[in-house]
């Protein structure tokens, strides 16, 4: 056993599993009551069409990147074993436009309901799966992939 899949395994035993979608609706939830419960103005503007501008633009790219793991036949659960590496747009100018696409809704909202504390959404979302989440999936797609994957780290951004 190599030392990366031994930091891997040890990680995994001391850390919770996050589940990207989850993560996600929670923070929407959570900061969507706040932003009810808390005052501020509601008034309808130019932010409620950019709002679900980018609501529309990040499930679109969320859901067109699942559809293409479904079409590969690889698993979307970040804690398992992709039997695929998939390599085309939207995943050759970014790495992780599924998350991408979940961040890019949780701004959506909080740019539609003009809240500053629905920014705390997709602020944390970014963060947790940045740190938490996308280095795991990335080492198990160099074990499973080496040098290809390598080399498309080195070409491809982490987010943009």
């Amino acid at each position: 056993m190599d030392t990366t899949e031994s930091k891997v395994t040890s990680d995994e035993a001391q850390s919770p599993k996050i589940y990207p979608p989850v993560l996600g609706l929670v923070l929407l939830g959570g900061t969507l009551l706040l932003h009810l419960v808390l005052p501020e103005p509601r008034t309808v503007s130019w932010h409620h069409f950019l709002g679900l501008l980018l609501v529309a633009a990040g499930m679109g790219c969320s859901f067109y990147a699942a559809a293409l793991f479904a079409g590969r036949e690889t698993t979307k659960n970040p804690y398992g074993e992709p039997a695929a590496f998939v390599v085309q747009a939207p995943y050759t100018f970014t790495r992780n436009p599924m998350y991408l696409g979940f961040t890019t809704v949780l701004l959506g909202m909080a740019i539609f309901f003009n809240s500053i504390v629905m920014l705390l959404g997709p602020a944390v979302f970014f963060a947790v799966i940045d740190r938490m989440v996308i280095p795991r999936e990335e080492a198990t797609m160099e074990r499973l992939f080496g040098q290809q994957y390598r080399d498309y780290m080195e070409s491809v951004r982490r987010w943009l």
